[in-house]
C-alpha cells in the first residue's frame, strides 16, 4: 500500500472529512490530490496532518511488522533534515523518533548505528540551541568511542568541527580536522564516503584554516573543493567556499579576486534561496571590498 492509501485509509477510520483535516494547515483539494497520487506535499505539512490525525509521520511510510524498516526510514528522514537545513523538522523528527524508536524495547538499537546517529543529531538540534557545551559533550564522547572509518564517524567529525568553530575554538577545529582529515581520505574505500560529509569535511578543513590565519593553504584547499563541488552539485557549498575565497583574498589585500569570488558566492546563494540568510555576511564583505578597493586606487 502506497503511503498516501494508508494516509486516506487512516483518515476515514478516524471519521474526518478532507475539510476537517485541512482546516487551517491546506486546502481541501491538496488533501484530495495528495490521496489520490496526483500530488505531493511538503514534509511540514504532512507532519501537521498527522499531528491532527494522531499518528506518527513514519507510519505511512512502513510496514508496522518492521523495526528495521521504522529505524532506516527515521534515519533517511534525519540525514535529510541536516544535509537540506530543516532545523525545526530535524527537532520534531528527533522526538518522534525517541517516542516510537528509543523508548520501545523490542527494538535494536543498534542496527545501522541509530544510536550513534540519535545522539550525532541531538547534538545538531544542541547546537542549533546554542547549548554548545552539551553539544560538545555528546561529540567528543562518540569520538572517544569511535567504531570505524564510515561515513558515521565523518559525519561526527564534521559536527564536531563545525561546533568549534562556531564557538571560536579555531585551534580545537584545525587540530580536529588536521587529525582525520589525512587519515579519512587516505583510506583504501574513501571514494565510497558519502560525497556531501566529504564536501563538508574539505570546507570544514579549509575554514579551520583560515581561522588561523594559513590564508595561503586555505585558498589551495578551496580550490580542491571547487572540483569536488563541481563533480556533485552542491549550490550551498558552492555559495560558502566561494565566500570564504572572497573572506580569504581580502585578507590577502587582494580586492579583484575578492570581488569576483562574491559575485560568484552571491549569485550560488541566490540559486539555492538562502541569500537573505547570508544578508549580514554578504554586506559586511562587501562592505570590505569597497574599503580594500579604495585603498588600493588611491596608492
Amino acid at each position: 500500500m502506497e503511503y498516501y492509501e494508508q494516509f486516506k485509509k487512516i483518515r476515514q477510520l478516524k471519521g474526518l472529512t478532507h475539510k476537517d483535516l485541512a482546516e487551517g494547515i491546506c486546502g481541501m483539494t491538496t488533501i484530495y490530490r495528495f490521496e489520490r497520487g496526483d500530488t505531493a506535499i511538503t514534509a511540514e505539512v504532512l507532519y501537521q496532518l498527522c499531528q491532527r490525525l494522531g499518528i506518527s509521520m513514519q507510519t505511512l511510510f512502513v510496514d508496522e511488522d518492521s523495526e528495521y524498516a521504522f529505524i532506516d526510514y527515521y534515519l533517511e528522514k534525519l540525514r535529510e533534515y541536516v544535509y537540506f537545513r530543516h532545523p525545526d523538522m530535524l527537532k520534531m523528527t528527533l522526538k518522534d523518533a525517541e517516542e516510537t524508536i528509543n523508548n520501545n524495547p523490542s527494538f535494536d538499537l543498534k542496527y545501522n548505528n541509530f544510536d550513534r546517529l540519535f545522539r550525532t543529531y541531538s547534538a545538531i538540534v544542541l547546537k542549533n540551541e546554542e547549548r554548545y557545551d552539551q553539544a560538545e559533550k555528546i561529540l567528543v564522547e562518540l569520538m572517544k568511542n569511535k567504531k570505524n572509518k564510515s561515513d558515521l564517524e565523518l559525519e561526527i567529525i564534521n559536527t564536531l568541527g563545525d561546533l568549534y568553530i562556531t564557538q571560536d575554538k579555531y585551534g580545537e577545529a584545525l587540530e580536529l580536522y588536521t587529525r582525520h582529515r589525512t587519515r579519512i581520505l587516505a583510506h583504501e574505500d574513501s571514494h565510497y564516503f558519502d560525497h556531501y560529509m566529504l564536501i563538508q569535511l574539505y570546507y570544514g578543513y579549509a575554514n579551520s584554516l583560515y581561522s588561523n590565519f594559513r590564508d595561503v593553504q586555505a585558498l589551495d584547499i578551496c580550490f580542491k573543493l571547487l572540483i569536488r563541488i563541481q563533480e556533485h552539485n552542491t549550490m550551498y557549498y558552492l555559495g560558502k567556499t566561494h565566500y570564504l575565497m572572497c573572506l580569504i583574498y581580502l585578507a590577502l589585500n587582494d580586492g579583484e579576486n575578492a570581488e569576483e569570488h562574491f559575485k560568484k558566492a552571491e549569485s550560488a546563494f541566490h540559486l539555492e534561496e538562502i541569500r537573505d540568510r547570508m544578508e549580514d555576511h554578504l554586506t559586511a564583505a562587501k562592505r570590505e571590498i569597497k574599503s580594500l578597493k579604495k585603498s588600493e586606487n588611491s596608492l
